[in-house]
């Protein structure tokens, strides 16, 4: 009788091909106002396997960008075990998914607004330390 348990190979799990990585990237979260960096380790068309501080909150739902692959893109958080997180891509999508004009524009005004209220707040505190010395 043959040893079937030599020729038993065992099926894989994964929907789609990992391939290793060094990549860096950033999540965010709470539309943009919290953000982190981190790096991707495994990177495939559905997911990917990222290192980040185990002390860093991550929500069930964030984004990530991964700027060398031109990916931004929703992603829900799968498992996590220490500093090591397993994500789903969340966007349906043939391809990486690049950042449009639009999503550009948008950062753009956002940023030049909170420019404003800051140098709003530099203008407000040299009047104050201009009075205090005088005095």
């Amino acid at each position: 009788m043959a040893d079937s348990s030599r020729d038993f190979k065992p099926t894989e799990a994964r929907r789609s091909k990992r391939a290793r990585t060094f990549l860096h990237a950033r999540i965010s979260y709470g539309d943009g106002a919290i953000s982190t960096e981190c790096t991707v380790n495994q990177l495939s068309d559905v997911g990917a396997r990222i290192n980040i501080a185990s002390s860093v909150v991550l929500p069930d739902i964030f984004e990530i960008a991964i700027a060398q692959k031109g990916i931004l893109c929703r992603a829900k958080l799968i498992w996590r075990k220490d500093d090591q997180v397993g994500v789903d891509f969340l966007d349906d999508r043939e391809g990486p998914v690049a950042p449009t004009i639009e999503d550009y524009l948008a950062r753009i005004k956002a940023l030049e607004a909170e420019n404003g209220k800051l140098k709003g707040q530099i203008g407000a505190l040299l009047q104050q330390v201009h009075r205090l010395t005088e005095e």
